[in-house]
């Protein structure tokens, strides 16, 4: 039996473009512990050596480490680095 696809697979297919950027959802790309880059955003809410909050439109994103840093910042994406001990996402 063949499962039904949502409209967003379909359109994703479709159209050649990942589900979550027609989703309106944030990619995010840890490496290791040092290094987070983040696309689309919405805005930086708090801003702090060891937790960074971050607007992803319908997500909150909360980076907390130590010695944490705001190294690159341009209307679509964003790198962060320091020490990163967790990454939250809450709705």
């Amino acid at each position: 039996m063949e499962k039904k696809q949502s409209l967003l697979e379909r359109a994703s297919r479709l159209l050649d473009v990942p589900g979550d950027v027609l989703a309106g959802l944030p990619r995010l790309e840890l490496i290791g512990d040092g290094e987070l880059r983040m696309e689309p955003h919405r805005g930086i809410l708090a801003y702090g050596p060891e937790e960074i909050h971050i607007s992803a439109g319908k997500l909150l994103v909360m980076v907390r480490g130590e010695g944490l840093e705001l190294r690159a910042m341009n209307p679509a994406q964003l790198l962060i680095t320091g020490r990163i001990t967790s990454v939250e996402l809450t709705r």
